[in-house]
């Protein structure tokens, strides 16, 4: 049992330098856009879903509401997406793209691209591969034990892979 904490608490720690690791390199790599890597995730959901509540937007990206809001707040600032109230129905809230964040998604596309394209730069075909199995694995072990406590995962619930 001592074995199996010592090795969870490791990818632990792994999983955190490397969430810090990428955060810091995608801020550089959105740094000229002058968008956070929250901002992207908030940004790249609703280029796929025209019209979203901040629920929606919370649900699917695993982010307390009140973290929605302040990003969306930002972004609002920043004159890239727009809250409107539903005439039918004053508490409901939609948040839209404006013109200047649809102008925009060429240049974030391009800025990921470009950041994906520097990560894996120095990585051969073969650590790639290795990197993406072990990641499936870890995915499969956590979705396995959460199914185990009787949850459901998000993928489960959702019918995807």
């Amino acid at each position: 049992m001592e074995d199996s904490s010592r090795s969870g608490n490791q990818i632990a720690g792994l999983l955190r330098e490397i969430n810090a690791m990428l955060n810091q390199q995608l801020r550089t790599a959105f740094q000229d856009l002058g968008i956070t890597p929250s901002q992207m995730m908030i940004l790249h959901y609703l280029y796929n879903h025209e019209s979203s509540r901040v629920g929606d937007i919370s649900q699917e990206l695993n982010l307390a509401a009140s973290t929605v809001s302040s990003i969306l707040d930002r972004l609002e600032r920043q004159d890239l997406v727009v809250r409107k109230r539903k005439k039918e129905d004053k508490r409901i809230v939609q948040i839209s793209l404006t013109e200047k964040a649809i102008e925009l998604k060429g240049s974030l596309k391009s800025s990921v691209n470009e950041f994906m394209d520097e990560m894996t730069y120095y990585a051969s075909d073969r650590e790639l591969d290795q990197i993406i199995n072990g990641l499936k694995l870890l995915k499969g072990i956590l979705g396995r034990d959460s199914l185990e406590k009787g949850e459901e995962t998000r993928d489960e619930y959702c019918g995807s892979q």
